[in-house]
């Protein structure tokens, strides 16, 4: 299946090629070519990049480097490995969710990331709007996803839609006191019934965590 993906996204994007294979995953290495556009900006360019494919795709994310020198030191969107920050897992998570194909992946996650950086690099400035990394991002990201700034209210609803599942008749994470029936019902379904609800409980433990090493941790298990 994985090798059947790799040769589509070859198809697509004939300037890579399978460089490596070993009992983690396969490597991709080579160009990729791209045209894209936002708010009547377009921009054409080409990266070389290396790409690392887990066998576990897509329960495993691709990790991305680039393979030449034209990623700018400034630009903060880049890991500790040098691997592109290329979304929040999350994000990563809602995206394979709805196209969990490798060729989605670098059409939905890559190539927005490419061209995010040409456009920084030309307009100093992100063209989709950014998440703060860590532990802070992950926060963002339901509290987006719900439309509120209750964090407490939101995180207890989190946990609970991980946990126990999607339940209509229960408080919405939202904090607004509705039912999440009558409120945010596709956000709350979205969350209870993720592929990826493991990995989203790590990150939620992760939000748990650094509220509470500063302090700040008021979630409680009744609503």
């Amino acid at each position: 299946m994985l090798q059947e993906q790799i040769q589509e996204l070859i198809q697509f994007y004939p300037g890579l090629s399978e460089t490596n294979q070993s009992k983690f995953g396969v490597t991709v290495s080579g160009s990729v070519a791209f045209e894209a556009s936002f708010g009547g900006r377009e921009i054409s360019d080409v990266f070389d990049v290396e790409m690392f494919i887990p066998h576990e795709f897509p329960d495993a994310h691709p990790v991305v480097w680039e393979a030449g020198c034209r990623i700018n030191k400034d630009f903060t969107h880049v890991n500790i490995d040098g691997s592109f920050c290329l979304a929040l897992p999350l994000d990563i998570n809602e995206v394979l969710s709805n196209d969990p194909s490798l060729l989605g992946f670098v059409d939905n996650l890559l190539i927005p990331y490419l061209y995010s950086y040409c456009y920084w690099e030309k307009f100093q400035e992100m063209p989709y709007g950014e998440r703060s990394h860590g532990a802070k991002g992950y926060l963002e990201y339901y509290l987006d996803l719900f439309n509120t700034k209750n964090v407490n209210s939101v995180l207890r609803g989190v946990i609970g839609l991980l946990v126990d599942g999607y339940r209509p008749h229960e408080k919405c994470a939202c904090g607004s006191g509705k039912k999440a029936l009558r409120c945010h019902p596709a956000e709350s379904k979205k969350i209870a019934k993720s592929p990826f609800k493991s990995r989203m409980i790590r990150e939620v433990r992760i939000i748990l965590d650094s509220l509470e090493s500063q302090g700040k941790l008021r979630v409680y298990s009744d609503q």
